[in-house]
């Protein structure tokens, strides 16, 4: 049986089904299939889906056949997509993301919640163009299920900023990484009734 083995913030998982919840797990185990004869194990993120704890990989150093796509179910797609999401190469994820940001499966929002810590900035600008597609209700659902998650992601985008875009653009409102996750917080509050301001406060404090 797949186990997960704590760390700190991270954790070792032996499968990457468990980024998946129980009640889709076969066709979970389809998708880890096709991965795991090179992975025998990877880091991840535990977070929460809807009450249900999954491991979302952290990044996955293999190479994908996305001719696979035709060879699956819309589910097992959908999959396939998330898990790609998370591939070493950027040009890889970014593909990815118009097919997760269109469905209303609550266990694909993790996988857009992580793309939007990268530092590939065009990664950021394709998900702030498909914002129009996202459920607020889904995503506000998640960040209220995972706050320290949804800080430690957007430590990492002021991070990233601060270290490749702060020069080019200097105000918060020109870079794109803020102004998702100010709408992120924004989904968070609405959902939860809670106030959610960054505790990272204003840019110029990192």
């Amino acid at each position: 049986m797949p186990s997960i083995k704590s760390s700190t913030r991270f954790v070792r998982v032996n499968s990457l089904a468990l980024a998946f919840p129980a009640r889709i797990r076969s066709d979970a185990n389809r998708i880890a299939a096709l991965l795991q004869p090179t992975l025998t194990e990877s880091q991840g993120i535990p977070v929460n889906v809807q009450g249900e704890a999954v491991v979302i990989p952290y990044r996955i150093g293999q190479s994908f056949d996305e001719r696979l796509f035709r060879e699956l179910n819309h589910t097992q797609a959908l999959m396939y997509a998330c898990m790609l999401s998370r591939s070493h190469d950027g040009t890889v994820r970014e593909r990815q993301i118009e097919r997760l940001v269109r469905t209303n499966e609550p266990w694909a929002a993790p996988f857009i919640a992580q793309l939007s810590g990268e530092y590939v900035v065009e990664i950021l600008d394709t998900i702030e163009r498909n914002l129009g597609f996202i459920d607020r209700e889904i995503y506000g659902d998640f960040f209220s299920r995972n706050p320290a998650y949804l800080d430690w992601t957007e430590q990492r985008m002021v991070s990233y900023w601060n270290c490749n875009y702060r020069w080019l653009r200097k105000n918060e409102d020109d870079y794109v990484g803020f102004r998702l996750f100010k709408l992120f917080r924004d989904w968070q509050f609405s959902y939860s009734g809670i106030d959610t301001k960054s505790p990272l406060g204003p840019a110029r404090t990192v």
